[in-house]
This record gives C-alpha cells, structure tokens and sequence, in this order.
C-alpha cells in the first residue's frame, strides 16, 4: 500500500502540532469522582451548597463544576451524579467489573437494560452490540469511545468494531441511550458506549495480575504509576493466549501509557498512547446445521487468519478561565492494519480441485463422487482471499463549558467544534493457494473522509435546580470520496481480469445535517428525578457502499431516527437505585448493507425503508448489605428488557410488520452477591435472552446450511469466588463462565451458525502495591 506514507502526514503533523499545547486529564483520571461528596444524591444538594471556601482558593461548587468540565468527554456521570443526565444512562463501576471479572467487554454489556451482544468467537474481538432493537452487526448504529475518542475503524466511512479495549485495561464503561448523545458524533441511532480507562494514581502503585484456566487460557497484566508535584504517569501492559473451543488461536498483547500535569494553576495536561497487537484464527465461516448438531466445537476454517496492528495517540489541553468557564482542546489519532487471510469456498461443487470436503459429519470426504450438495457440505477450494485495510484517523476538538445566569435563572452550555479526517487504502489479494498471504491484487480502493461537526448544549436550571431542560443542537457536514485504482476488466473476448484503471473513477460525495434533541429532568422529591427526551439520530452511509465494485455510482442518503423516550429515576440513601423507562424510535432510510465484507454489489446496497422499536427498560440495584444494617455488604442487581422491533412503510409489502433479525423481545439479567471484610467475595451472575429470528422473513426452521432459522432462548449462568489476604495485598480469584455448560448458536452471521462459549473455568492472583 503505497499511498500510506502521503496521507498518513494528517495525523502525524496534527499530533506534531498539539505537542506543545496542555492537556486535559481523560475520563478516566476520576476527576469527578475525586471531588463528589458521599451522600450528594440529588441535583439541588449538588448545586445549591454553600462554600466554605477560605479566600483564595475555588469553592466546593466552582471545583465540582471544573470537575464536571474535565470530564466532559465522559458521556455518562459516576453513579451518584446520573441524575443530571436528561435520560437513560448506566455506568458499569469499577467494583462491578471486579466482582463480575468478565472475560470481555461483551459479557460486562449483557449486563445493561436495553443492549443486545451477538457473540461471534467468544472472546468479543469483534464487538457486536445493538441497543433497543438495532442490528447489531459490528456495532455499526453505536457510536463506540474510548476515553471520548471514537475508535470504530473510521467512524464515518467504516464504523465496524474490529478493535475492542481489553476488559482487564478498562476502569469503567459509560452507556447512555438518550438525548445526552447530542454533544456526540456520529453514529448515534442507538446511542454511545464509552470505555474508559485508568488514570495516573494520587500515589505509588504497582499491580499484576497473572491468571489461567480451560481451553488454553492465559493472561498476564501488570501497571506501575505514580503522581509527584503535578506530574502523573500511568504505564500498563497485558499480554493473552486463548487458543478456544475451536482453534481460536489467540494471541494479543495492549500498552499503554498516560501521562498528566498541571504546567500552570489554570492548566491541565494529559497524553495517552497505545499500542494493540492481535493475531488470531478468526474466521468468517460458521457451521452447516448437521455440523453444529454432530460437534459445535468443529472449526473447519483451518487456514483462515486475522491480524490487527493498531497505533492510537490522543492529547488534551484544558485551560480554566476564572470561577465559570473551561475550554478543553483535544487532538486525536489512530492507525489501523487490519489483514484477514479466508480460505474461499463453496457449499456446492462448482467443478474446481478442492483442497477439501468436508460433510455435515465433520468428515474429509475429498476426492468422494457424491459428495451432499444439500447446504450441508462445505467445498474449500485451494486458494484463499486477502482483505487488507489499513486506516488512518486524525482530529481536533475544542469545547467549551461556560456556567452563566440571568437573575434567578442559572445555566451550564456546553458548545464546540470538531475537524476529523479519516483514510482508508483496502486490497483485495488473491492468493494462489489456501494458506497464501500475497497473490495477485484483484481490488484496490483508497477512500477519503472529512467531517466538520459544530454543536450547543445548554442546561436551563429552574426551580431551584429542580427542573433542567436541555436543548440542544449538531450540525454534520462530512465531505466524502472513493477512488477505485484497480477492479475486474472486461476484455474484448469477453474475458476479465484484474487491470489498473486509468484514469481512476472517482465518487464525490457530500452530505449535511442539523441534529436537533431536548432532554427534561425534573425532581420530583428527593429520591425521584423523572425525565423525557427526544434528539435526531444519524448515521451516514459508509463511503464503501456507495461505489460498486465494478465502479458504479449509488446514490445513497444518510440513515436518520427520531428517538424518544420517559422514564424516572429513583436513588435512595446509598444503597438503592431503580430506573424505568420507555422508548420509541423511529428509524428511517436504513442502508440495506452488502453481505459480504469488502465492497458492495450493484443489486444490493440500497436505502430501505422505515422500522419502529417501541420498548420498555427496568433496573433495580441494591445493597441488602447497608439497608439491614449488617457488616457485610450484598450487592443484587436485577433487569429487564423489552423490544418490539419491525419493518415498517418503504419495504416490501411481504416484510412490513416482521419482526427484525437479531432483535430479541425479552432480556433479563440478574447477580447477586456477598462481599465480606474479611476480604471473601462470591458473586453469580444470569443472564436470559429471548428467542430471535436471524433473517427479514422469520424463517423458524433451521435451514440446511445454518443461515437461516429461530435461534431457541438461552439462559446462562457464571459464578466468581475470591479471597483477598490484605497483610499481602494478594487476591487469588476463581471464575466460571456458563457454569451449566449450555450449547447453543451465539449467531448465523456472517457465514453460518457460530455457537456459544461452552463452560469456561479460570482463576488467578493479582497482587497490589
């Protein structure tokens, strides 16, 4: 790819630029939670208390409010301050994620009301989440962060997650499904999911964790860090081998560093870096039916290989100007390389020389004279495909939050802009033989994005700050373009073959925006908030859709929803919180998306019609602990979901009023749990997901090949134990994920039935300095 050196200078220059510049700690150095005060459960007791502030220096409010703005890529709040968000949001804390040890971030997601995760390897390399109905398929209607940086491939051209943080990197998870999505962009039809990661500690301290189990798990991840006269530092690495159920193969190693200052009494800083390295066997193809009915655990994709290379830098610079405003500059960049070796093959025979065929037994019938040409065969030739992309992400981002008022009317705006550039090169390699990584280049295509976003948040407080409402407005223009440099050519004789292209075939594109949204809070009585919302999502065709691989244009629109919803929001002393709501989105112009990953097809990219996701979300938390009084804490959780998503005007008369494939009606998850000072911890966790269908036409009956059929409900249930010796800072842990061993299908998607995580057992030690 030899474009790669001329357009990577964006992002090294932008990053070159920002060096000099302060920065502003990242979500994840816990500002807000450093100044939040135990008990400070409600909007009017946040705002309205009284400084005791000697002269000199800020009051508690003025620091909460600084606070509030160095935070402000944090989508949600810490868990005591959610009611100031106008709508649904879930934070997943810290202690959460170490009593559950989930072994992925998807495991910690299943968790929340309203998120559906269609597992596809087991370990959620490749993250699929849909919220409240949405297709789930590689996340592509979430807009996903990490420390407020998107971090999809290129998050308006190619929003698939490939890259997924690590869950044993990750401090807390921020979830928000409301109209607080307004400051944020794009990709927001369902809503934002925010990783966030640790910051640099107030003192020295090292950590290691070292942990093993079935199924050739390990994982080794230590941290060491310190903060001395304003400068904090943060390095961390982890390394992991998986070799799975079925031959995943998996090995990847994170690093990370983080650093932050203070260069002036009105300035922060904060640089972060990381590098991600990931090798595995993942593969597209699923099982045929009688496959999956003779062994789930067969893996027949023996050739097929995955590799991630992924480079991310991202600076912050935050300048305090007096007691009421904040203006927070963030430079961002990633860089991808992202090559994935699939062995072809056929479930018929075409007539080629097959490396292999293998039956719906799992048996190597090659060479056989009848081979089943039933579904239920699968034909490898001897040749494979490469899909190599590489992309390059850059942008800026100032923002600022001003605090004003007019007479008795106090406020809090928030407004910014942002310039994101993004590149992507892909080829597509053909290789001579199943295992070849280089061959001939059969596609080559190089796309272009750049985006301008502006936008204004204002929080009008009334009534004592008892009523907030929040208007709010983004606007999106994003200029786009495809240049194809090498595809199929058609020859006189009616042949073809791959050719260069000159001159190349450019599609210029660009498409504008204006998102509007409102959110309403309202403090009922002390405990209870109620809220409503509504906001304009958005999320823009990917540029690879809209060139054909043989080089036409299509023309398509943006994808838009109206999302509302009402709900209340109830937090009680420090034990209890409980939250209701209901929804409705309306979700327009779907892109109907190719499917076959790398390029769409001339019949089958087109923008589709309209579906309805009406639904309603309930969550109850508790410490039976704290609320009987007793010296043990009991944490219990307890949700549940419900989603009636269908296709409405705009598509065939036969689809209107169906169902959506991966969209589950019922959702419930529950864990319990006992937490002890003598330093024992025991936690289970469920989880129950409702039947789904896997296609537009609710086929029930599972067909030959495994593409289609109901997938039936599963209920899974994992269990962690661990005891922490404080003389030594040691904590030795054990985990059991789908404890009753249940076998059933995670997914028909891409190619085929990909079944579930069977029972997976592991255990470590994790020492604390």
């Amino acid at each position: 790819m030899s474009r790669i050196p001329r357009v990577l200078s964006p992002s090294l220059l932008l990053l070159a630029f920002a060096l000099p510049t302060s920065a502003l700690a990242q979500p994840g150095d816990d500002t807000a939670s450093a100044t939040d005060a135990p008990g400070e459960s409600t909007q009017a007791a946040e705002n309205t208390e009284e400084s005791s502030a000697t002269p000199g220096e800020p009051s508690d409010n003025v620091t909460r409010q600084r606070a509030r703005a160095a935070a402000i890529h944090v989508i949600g709040e810490a868990p005591d301050e959610l009611e100031a968000v106008p709508g649904s949001a879930e934070v997943i804390t810290r202690e959460e994620l170490e009593r559950q040890r989930p072994l992925n971030a998807n495991e910690a997601l299943q968790m929340v009301p309203g998120v559906a995760v269609q597992d596809e390897e087991g370990m959620g390399l490749r993250q699929n989440i849909g919220i409240r109905g949405l297709n789930p398929n590689r996340s592509r209607k979430v807009l996903m962060l990490q420390d407020g940086v998107p971090i999809a491939l290129a998050p308006y051209g190619e929003p698939e997650m490939y890259y997924v943080p690590p869950i044993d990197t990750v401090e807390r998870i921020e979830v928000v499904k409301g109209s607080g999505s307004v400051l944020f962009g794009p990709q927001t039809i369902g809503g934002v999911i925010n990783y966030i990661t640790p910051a640099p500690p107030e003192e020295f301290a090292m950590t290691a964790d070292l942990s093993g189990g079935t199924y050739g798990y390990g994982s080794g991840r230590f941290s060491v860090g310190n903060t001395h006269e304003g400068f904090g530092y943060l390095v961390s690495g982890m390394h992991q081998r998986f070799t799975g159920p079925r031959n995943l193969n998996l090995v990847r190693s994170d690093f990370n560093l983080k650093l932050s200052g203070n260069p002036a009494d009105n300035q922060a800083l904060t640089f972060s870096l990381g590098i991600y390295d990931e090798t595995s066997a993942s593969t597209y193809l699923g099982l045929t039916t009688p496959q999956y009915e003779t062994n789930p655990d067969f893996n027949f994709a023996e050739n097929d290989q995955f590799t991630l290379r992924r480079y991310a830098a991202s600076l912050t610079h935050a300048a305090f100007l007096g007691d009421s405003a904040i203006l927070e500059t963030r430079f961002y960049a990633h860089n991808i390389a992202r090559n994935w070796r699939r062995q072809d093959f056929d479930r018929s025979d075409r007539g080629f020389d097959y490396e292999r065929i293998i039956d719906g037994q799992g048996r190597d019938i090659t060479g056989s004279a009848n081979a089943p040409e039933d579904g239920s065969t699968i034909f490898f030739r001897d040749s494979s495909g490469n899909r190599n992309r590489e992309f390059n992400i850059a942008g800026v981002e100032p923002r600022l939050t001003l605090a004003w008022s007019a007479g008795a009317l106090t406020s809090e705006l928030q407004t910014g802009v942002r310039f994101h550039y993004e590149q992507t090169d892909e080829e597509r390699i053909n290789g001579e033989h199943a295992a070849s990584s280089s061959g001939v280049i059969a596609t080559d295509q190089e796309r272009l994005g750049y985006a301008l976003a502006a936008y204004a948040l204002n929080r009008f407080m009334l009534l004592d700050e008892r009523l907030i409402i929040s208007p709010g407005a983004r606007l999106e223009s994003l200029w786009t373009n495809q240049i194809i440099y090498r595809h199929q050519v058609e020859h006189e004789d009616g042949s073809s073959a791959p050719g260069d292209l000159n001159p190349a075939p450019e599609n210029a594109n660009h498409i504008m925006a204006l998102l509007p949204g409102v959110g309403l809070s309202f403090e009922v009585a002390r405990p209870l908030i109620l809220f409503a919302g509504a906001h304009r999502g958005w999320a823009p065709p990917r540029t690879k859709d809209a060139v054909t691989t043989d080089g036409d244009t299509i023309t398509l629109e943006a994808e838009t929803s109206w999302n509302y919803e009402l709900g209340a929001r109830l937090r009680a002393n420090t034990w209890l919180t409980a939250e209701l709501a209901a929804f409705l989105l309306d979700f327009q112009n779907q892109v109907v998306a190719p499917n076959e990953a790398g390029g769409a097809v001339a019949e089958g990219v087109i923008n589709g019609g309209e579906s309805t996701h009406m639904g309603a979300e309930a969550s109850v938390s508790l410490d039976a602990g704290k609320a009987l009084g007793l010296s043990v804490g009991i944490p219990v959780m307890a949700n549940y979901t419900y989603v009636h998503s269908e296709f409405g005007e705009g598509w065939s008369g036969a689809l209107q009023g169906q169902s959506l494939p991966y969209a589950p009606e019922h959702q419930v998850a529950a864990r319990v749990g006992l937490v002890h000072p003598s330093g024992l911890t025991v936690q289970a966790d469920a989880n129950y997901v409702g039947a789904q269908f896997t296609d537009k036409v609710e086929s029930v009956e599972p067909s030959t090949d495994g593409l289609r059929g109901e997938i039936d409900p599963r209920f899974l249930l994992g269990a962690q134990v661990s005891y922490t010796f404080e003389p030594l800072n040691l904590t030795v842990y054990a985990v059991a994920k789908n404890l009753l061993d249940q076998t059933y299908i995670a997914s028909r998607s891409p190619r085929g039935i990909q079944p579930g995580m069977p029972r997976h057992i592991f255990g470590g030690l994790r020492w604390t300095h």
